[in-house]
This record gives structure tokens, sequence and C-alpha cells, in this order.
């Protein structure tokens, strides 16, 4: 896929770009699919991790299975050890438009499933993707992929468009210590955009774009996959052994560089 140069801006002035139909349908029932059997025990996750929801945590809320409370999968033995995840992480859409903001050296950063399950699925809170990395320079981006359709309703994805050029902003811990949020901005509800999508549209998004998700209040299943990739010369500015379990990287595409990520 060749970005026109509209796009391109956008991306440079907004910080995101929504790429409708990035993924067939038969390719989204098919993560679907394999998305349920991870979650309700047909098949057990080796090398990533899972959440679930932290009202059901807490005994708060009740569900029938336990696989309707995930909140997410999180890690890229995702993409190393299923080849449906794989196959997204390294399909040519994707990849072609990451190629165009990023550049031909890719990295994976990292690989995630967001579930937000019907009427369970709860909100994440405004945060930047960079607050979570340390890496230099803070330029890699996300790709949220919908596997539903997307809505405010159930918790389609909120962004400030422009908001990346204010550089990094203050963020403290939340329900998990893994979740962090902002914690006091200048923004206010008025420069939040709502980004509704179709199952198969995809969002690349600057990591330093503030953004979130509302709660799910519908009867309907909000899921996305993301994926994360990075420039192959960028640089982790920490001693691996202080870098969190999450950090870490996968060849995608073009040269790796001795010393780098």
């Amino acid at each position: 896929m060749e970005l026109s140069d509209s796009q391109f801006e956008q991306y440079q002035s907004d910080g995101y770009l929504v790429v409708e139909d990035a993924l067939s349908s038969e390719m989204i029932e098919r993560t679907i699919n394999r998305l349920r059997e991870y979650s309700h025990g047909d098949r057990e996750p080796q090398t990533f991790e899972s959440q679930i929801e932290p009202r059901v945590k807490r005994g708060e809320l009740d569900v029938e299975e336990e696989g309707d409370a995930v909140r997410k999968f999180e890690g890229l033995g995702m993409v190393e050890e299923d080849d449906v995840f794989g196959e997204i992480a390294n399909h040519e859409t994707i990849t072609a438009v990451a190629e165009q903001l990023l550049g031909e050296h890719l990295k994976l950063l990292r690989s995630a499933a967001m579930f937000k399950p019907p009427s369970v699925g709860s909100e994440k809170g405004l945060h930047q993707d960079a607050a979570y990395y340390p890496i230099q320079p803070r330029d890699h981006l996300t790709v949220w992929i919908a596997l539903d359709d997307a809505t405010p309703e159930n918790g389609c994805m909120t962004v400030i468009p422009g908001a990346h050029k204010d550089g990094m902003l203050n963020h403290e811990a939340d329900e998990y210590e893994t979740d962090i949020v902002i914690n006091d901005t200048d923004y206010s509800e008025d420069d939040l955009v709502e980004l509704p999508m179709e199952a198969g549209d995809a969002l690349f998004t600057h990591c330093l774009v503030p953004h979130y998700t509302a709660p799910n209040t519908t009867e309907d299943w909000r899921r996305a996959l993301i994926m994360s990739y990075m420039d192959s010369r960028s640089r982790f500015t920490k001693p691996a052994d202080d870098l969190e379990p999450w950090v870490d990287s996968v060849h995608i595409q073009g040269e790796e560089f001795p010393g780098c990520v």
C-alpha cells in the first residue's frame, strides 16, 4: 500500500492515521477464533500473559465463563508462538505503512490483544505508549487493528490530535501496576477526537499521541489487536538487566544493527 501525500501529512501533523480494510474479513474471523481458543481454554498460551478485568478480579462482577472477563493478552510470544498473530505482524499492508512512516528497517516492539467484553470491558485511561518503553528516539508507532466494529459506545479509540508534538507527559500508576495514566494536563474534552472504525481497519498512532478508550457499555464485543513497530536503529535507554519484562524486540524486516534494539 502506498500512502498518499495527504495521509503522510496527516500522520506528521495529527500523529495518527486510519487505514481502512487493512485486514480481510477472513483474517479477522481467523484471529477472533484463535483469541477465543486461548481465552476460553482450548489453547494454553505458553509465552504471553493475560489480564482479567479489574471488577471481576475484585469480585464485584460475575461472568458465566472466565474467558468472558479477559481484559488483554500481552507479549511478543504471541507472534513467535502462533502463526495467526505472526502473519498479522508481518502483513504486507501493515508493514508497508509502517515502513513509509518509520523506514525500511523494522522491529516489532509489542504485540497484544485488547478484549473489552460486552458490558464488562473497562476504560483504558489517557496515556502515551512511549511512557511504557525506554526507547530513543521516541518515534515508534502502534498499530491498533479493529477486530469488531469499534464505536463510542463500546470503547473505540479516542485521541488528542497533534499532541505528540508536546513531548512526554507525566504519568502515574492506575488499576494495575502495569497500567499508567496521564495525571495532569491542560487538554480539555474539546481536544478529544473519537475514531469509530470498522472491523479490519487499522489505526497507526505515534507513540507520543495521548489516547484512551471508554468502557464497553453495549452487548457487543470490542476486540482489537495491537502491533507496535520501531526503527531497528532505535536504542533502549536502560541496560538489558534493568528493562521491564515486556520490553524486547522481534525482527520484522530490513537490517539489524549492533548495539541497537
